[in-house]
Parts: structure tokens; sequence; C-alpha cells
């Protein structure tokens, strides 16, 4: 009988020099944000235990390591949306629930969006989006504003793509597979409200130049390559396939050691290719805009914060699993 030897920690694996920080207010937000999804969000979970090891996860922590400089009036709303919308996505995951139905999933998300436009009433499991987006909107200007709505309905149809082909072995190659992380990661709309930066907002004449939306193509593969290198034995074990980690080993035939290196190393790819842009943009053309430093420093913090807080999270922590994260 073979000998498994467990992976290293990807947390070793990761040399990363992004600064990392919280929201001065975490504790708070985190207490605020979870007694919400009490009050709020019981309808989207099978039972009470569900609920309460969703919490375990302190998925609100993250939100406050990815935006620390966002001011409170607008952090406390994106806490309760950001929380809201992982326990969307763990439903669509679970093929025993909203995830075992192409049809029931697509219901789900007409009735978020319908929650997140005000475009009609809404049953309690969508209640939560239009609660949370009604306090986040003001803080978004009209353009902003429609962006965001987009991000969002671009969100929740990757969703529905995975939900749709969860059975089939249909990506043969990691271009195409990145392509679609890139979507299912469901972080556009969240680098839409990272733009509201610290004390100075980031113009929209700014948002939409080339150069930046370059940079959240790096800012989002950053996130789904992180994501794909700590969250794999919770997806096992949940029984969701789209992984890059089984994805490297069925095409390459690689061990999953290597898959952990290669994604580490292209993880650290994408951060130096970050720095380097950000680096440039500070002194470019760009600079004249007293948002952008925030806005920077917002992207910088939305990298960072998901690789400090991955690790440590009971969401990924997959008991008697040999390559689970320690």
């Amino acid at each position: 009988m073979g000998v498994t030897t467990a992976a290293r920690s990807p947390k070793v694996l990761v040399r990363s020099v992004l600064p990392a920080r919280s929201h001065p207010e975490t504790e708070r937000l985190v207490t605020e944000s979870d007694a919400w999804i009490r009050r709020t969000t019981r309808p989207c979970f099978r039972d009470d235990a569900g609920m309460e090891k969703f919490l375990a996860g302190r998925i609100a922590e993250l939100c406050c390591a990815m935006l620390p400089g966002l001011p409170y009036p607008a952090m406390r709303p994106m806490c309760d949306l950001f929380q809201y919308i992982v326990v969307i996505d763990d439903a669509f995951g679970d093929a025993g629930w909203v995830g075992g139905s192409v049809h029931a999933s697509r219901q789900v998300v007409a009735q978020i969006m319908a929650a997140v436009t005000g475009w009609d009433s809404v049953p309690d499991t969508a209640a939560p989006a239009r609660d949370a987006v009604e306090r986040l909107r003001p803080h978004l200007t009209e353009a902003r504003w429609r962006r965001f709505v987009v991000d969002f309905e671009d969100m929740l149809d990757g969703y529905l793509l995975e939900v749709a082909t969860r059975n089939a072995d249909g990506l043969t190659d990691l271009d195409s597979y990145a392509e679609r992380r890139r979507v299912t990661v469901a972080m556009k709309w969240f680098l839409t409200v990272a733009e509201l930066g610290h004390d100075r907002p980031l113009s929209g004449e700014t948002a939409a130049d080339p150069e930046l939306r370059a940079l959240r193509e790096v800012v989002l593969d950053h996130l789904w390559l992180t994501n794909d290198l700590y969250s794999c034995a919770k997806e096992r074990r949940d029984g969701e396939y789209i992984s890059l980690i089984p994805l490297l080993q069925r095409l390459e035939d690689r061990s999953h050691q290597d898959c952990v290196d290669w994604i580490a190393g292209r993880v650290a790819e994408q951060e130096a290719l970050f720095l380097d842009r950000t680096a440039a943009l500070s002194h470019g053309r760009l600079a004249i805009d007293p948002g952008l430093p925030g806005y920077l420093d917002n992207l910088t913090h939305t990298m960072s914060g998901p690789l400090n807080w991955s690790p440590g999270t009971r969401r990924y922590q997959v008991p008697g699993d040999p390559h689970a994260t320690r």
C-alpha cells in the first residue's frame, strides 16, 4: 500500500510581498454583518447547523482585509452583500440544493437580479440582496451603479454556467478554463465598488481607461488562482468540479504537489505583473486623478486579503484530507 504524502501548505509556497492590513472597524463589522446573516438569510440554508458552519469561516473578516480603507458607511453594506454572495455561491455549488437543477438556478438568478434592481417583489431568499444593495447604492454614482449591475449579473451568469456544466468534461485546455474562471470567481462587481477608494473615489474616465481595465484582469487572475490553490479540498468534499488542480491532473498528468507548486508560481507571476503595472500607473498620465492611489491600494489588498485569510479559515479546513491546507 502506498503512503500518501501531504502537500506542503500553499501559505509557504506563495512568497507574497503585497502589503496586508485589515479594516480598523473589522471586529465591529464582522459582529454586525454576522448578526445580519443570522437575521436575514436563514431561508438560504438547509438548517441552522449549515448557517453556523458558514459563519465559522469568518467571511466578513475576509471582506475587511480586502477593502481596509473603505469608509465604514460603505463598508457595512459591502460586508453584508459579500457574505450573501458567498452563501448563494455555496447553494449553487450544492448539487443536492439549488445547484442540482439548471431550471431552479435560473429562477434564483432572476429573483436575485429583481432584488438588486428593485424591479419586483422577491422571496425571502433574495430579500437580503435587496436590503444590502439599497444601502450600498447611495455610495455609487449613476454610471458606477450601472456598471455594478452589469458586473453583478455577469457573476450570476457564471454561477449558472457552473451548474450547467457540473457533470461535463468540456474544458480541454487551460486558456478556456482561465477565461471561465475570470467570470466565475465572481469579483468584477467587487472591483467596481473598490473604485470608491478611501476618501476620494476614482473618476469615471480613469475607471474606463484601458490600462486600468488590463490591471483588473491581472487582479481577477490572481484571485481565482489563489482561490483554486486553497479551496480544492473543500470543493472535492462538496462535489464541485470547478478547480484547477483536478484539471491539471487530468490534462497534464501532474501530481497534486506539482499542481500546487505550479499554481503558486502563477500567483507569484500575477503579483509581480500587478506591482510592475501599478508602479507605472502611479507615475503615468492617470496619476493626476486624486482617486487613483486609494483605488490601487484597494486592489492591492483585494489580492493580499485572500492570501492571508485562506490558510487559517475554517471554510477550507477538511479533516482527514491529506491535501487540505494547514
